[in-house]
């Protein structure tokens, strides 16, 4: 008679369950807080009992390398940041780290040290490292592409305007017991629902089929509490592993969204070109003199407002009326790596910056955020600029 073996699925205490797979071999799922010390704890005596050959982290490379070496702020280019255009998702991270920083002053636990101890214990007794999450800037990616404008403002604003004293108040052992979480979770959909897709969903199904896949004879993996319902609904087949190439695609930009950005600066030449075809240079020569003052100054404010060195503001101004009509390179991208040559970050900045992005009334007193600051507003001054000289054209063609 054949027996069909299943996956057994076993909660030895709070945030530690055993899987056994059908192979026989064993997992032990632990579900932290990040910044608990009872998490620590939790993951030292888990590897000290059950011996595992394999210890699976929730850390891509790229954070694996941050966090085993987090003073290493010599190898950081702000310059390949921002040539790279990754100044956006480089901030992104530091301000959702924040949060966890923020917290860990209450818990006394550095954020991320259950992760750093496990690779730790991990390389001290030679045991097989398993770096299980997706990279971090494909997340962030995917993330942003396809979450509608809408809940990108909304997402930011809870983000940049959150209340510090809920953070105080918050108490981090209940949240990792599976009925808030699970609340957590439902009102995350709720509220962001392709956001929590691709951060939660889509990383759960990502961290179930790597540790999956590279599992021990004894495995102890070791993610965040809000993976573990999604991990072990996936172990049991209630939820499908997606394609780990389809969620590692990050999808292009609509054919609108890469025609528009092309479409203005040709309305805008063809304009100039137009009214001095028709001989009405004088008229010309003052709509292109409104397009560049319009553009400058607005771009030269936005640096102004972000406190950019007064030579930045020089450069916006400048800069505006040209990047306008060129796409493929923003205001906001000058300003910004201008500002970085003339007011170039510190390895203090570096080290500060999670403190300083908590609040944005902090980040005009920290080199780096300071540089983000100068792009995000000289980007908005240009596209303002744009928008109000956009009318004067109307005169060429009347």
């Amino acid at each position: 008679m054949n027996i069909m073996l299943q996956t057994q699925f076993e909660e030895v205490k709070q945030n530690l369950h055993k899987i056994t797979f059908p192979d026989s071999k064993i997992l032990y799922l632990i579900g932290t807080a990040h910044v608990s010390k009872e998490s620590i704890d939790l993951v030292e005596e888990t590897i000290s009992k059950y011996n595992p050959d394999t210890i699976s982290i929730e850390l891509d490379e790229q954070r694996y390398k941050a966090i085993m070496n987090p003073k290493n702020y010599d190898n950081i280019n702000i310059f390949e940041i921002i040539k790279k255009k990754q100044l956006f998702f480089f901030i992104g991270q530091f301000i959702m780290s924040s949060f966890q920083k923020k917290i860990s002053e209450k818990t006394g636990s550095k954020p991320g040290a259950e992760f750093k101890k496990a690779a730790e214990i991990a390389l001290e007794q030679e045991k097989k490292i398993v770096l299980a999450d997706r990279n971090i800037g494909i997340t962030l990616k995917r993330a942003w592409r396809l979450t509608p404008f809408s809940h990108k403002m909304k997402f930011l604003g809870s983000l940049f305007f959150s209340d510090s004293d809920e953070i105080d108040n918050l108490d981090i052992e209940s949240l990792k017991g599976s009925d808030a979480i699970e609340s957590m979770m439902e009102g995350f959909a709720d509220e962001l629902p392709i956001t929590k897709k691709v951060l939660i969903d889509e990383r759960d199904s990502f961290l179930a089929s790597k540790t999956q896949n590279d599992l021990g004879d004894i495995t102890v993996a070791v993610v965040g509490a809000g993976h573990v319902p999604g991990m072990l609904k996936r172990f049991s087949g209630e939820l499908e592993i997606e394609d780990e190439e389809s969620i590692n695609f990050i999808p292009k930009s609509s054919k609108i969204t890469k025609i528009i950005p092309w479409l203005i600066p040709a309305i805008v030449i063809g304009g100039f070109i137009y009214g001095f075809l028709q001989g009405d240079a004088a008229m010309t020569t003052d709509v292109i003199l409104y397009w560049i003052l319009a553009n400058g100054v607005l771009t030269a404010i936005g640096c102004a407002i972000a406190f950019g060195h007064p030579l930045t503001i020089v450069a916006g101004f400048i800069a505006a009326p040209l990047t306008s009509l060129n796409p493929t390179i923003g205001a906001g991208f000058v300003t910004a790596f201008v500002q970085a040559m003339l007011s170039k970050p510190r390895i203090s900045d570096f080290a500060q910056i999670q403190e300083n992005s908590l609040k944005i009334k902090q980040w005009w007193t920290n080199r780096v955020t300071r540089i983000f600051l100068v792009f995000i507003l000289s980007s908005i001054g240009s596209s303002i600029g744009t928008f109000v000289a956009l009318p004067a054209l109307r005169k060429l063609f009347g």
